[in-house]
C-alpha cells in the first residue's frame, strides 16, 4: 500500500489513524493545487483531491474515512471505530457530529477565503465570514455535551470522533480561530489531544 499525503485536514485524519493504530504506510508527498490536478493524479481520483491509498494491485480508495474503515478492517487491533453494533452506532454518530458542526464550519471558512481554492469553485466571502462567526457557537455546542465530564467526545475511549476533532484543531490553529477560553470541557479535551504523540502525525 501506499498513501498519497498532502498538508490538508482530509490527510491528518488518516495520518493519525494510522499513528493510533500502529501502521507504517509508505507515503507519496504531492502538493495540493499543483500535483493534484494533473492527468497522472486525476486518474487516481478524477476529483483531483486527497487522501487516496492505493493498495498493492493498484485498487485505489480514496475519502479519509473510507480508507479508514479499510484499515480498520485490516487491523482490528486498538479499534477505533467500535467493537459492537452501539459502540459503532455511536461513535458514528459523534464523528459526523464533529465533521458536520465543526470540521465543515471551518472548511468552508477556508474554502471560500484561499485563493488556493479560487480556481476550483466559485467563492462567497460573505459566507466565510457568517461561517466563522458561527464557530464560537459550534464550540460552545460541545463544550455543553462534554459537560458530563468525559475524557473524550464518545465516551471514556479515544475514538475515530476524536480523530476528527483532532483535524479540526489542526485547522483551528492555521486560522487563528481557537476554542473560545470559556469553553473548559473542550479546552481541557483538546489540551489532552494535543499532548498525543499522533498529534504531531
Amino acid at each position: 500500500m501506499k498513501l498519497y499525503n498532502a498538508n490538508s485536514g482530509n490527510t491528518k485524519r488518516v495520518r493519525i489513524f494510522l499513528a493510533e493504530k500502529g501502521i507504517d504506510v509508505p507515503r507519496v508527498e504531492l502538493q495540493l493545487g499543483t500535483d493534484t490536478r494533473t492527468p497522472a493524479f486525476r486518474r487516481l481520483n478524477s476529483l483531483g483531491e486527497l487522501p487516496v491509498l492505493q493498495l498493492d494491485d493498484g485498487r485505489v480508495i480514496t475519502e479519509s474515512v473510507a480508507i479508514c474503515r479499510y484499515l480498520e478492517a485490516l487491523y482490528p487491533d486498538r479499534p477505533l471505530m467500535g467493537t459492537n453494533a452501539f459502540e459503532q452506532g455511536h461513535i458514528e454518530m459523534w464523528s459526523q457530529r464533529i465533521h458536520t458542526q465543526l470540521f465543515l464550519t471551518y472548511g468552508h471558512v477556508v474554502r471560500h477565503s484561499m485563493a488556493l481554492f479560487s480556481a476550483v469553485m466559485e467563492q462567497v466571502p460573505a459566507f466565510a465570514e457568517a461561517e466563522r462567526r458561527a464557530i464560537p457557537g459550534r464550540w460552545a455546542w460541545l463544550d455543553g455535551e462534554m459537560s458530563d465530564d468525559r475524557r473524550f467526545i464518545a465516551g471514556d475511549s479515544f475514538t475515530m470522533a476524536d480523530i476528527h476533532g483532532m483535524t479540526v484543531l489542526m485547522i483551528a490553529d492555521g486560522l487563528k480561530i481557537p476554542v473560545p477560553d470559556g469553553c473548559k470541557f473542550v479546552n481541557r479535551w483538546a489540551g489532552a489531544m494535543r499532548a498525543r504523540p499522533s498529534f504531531a502525525a
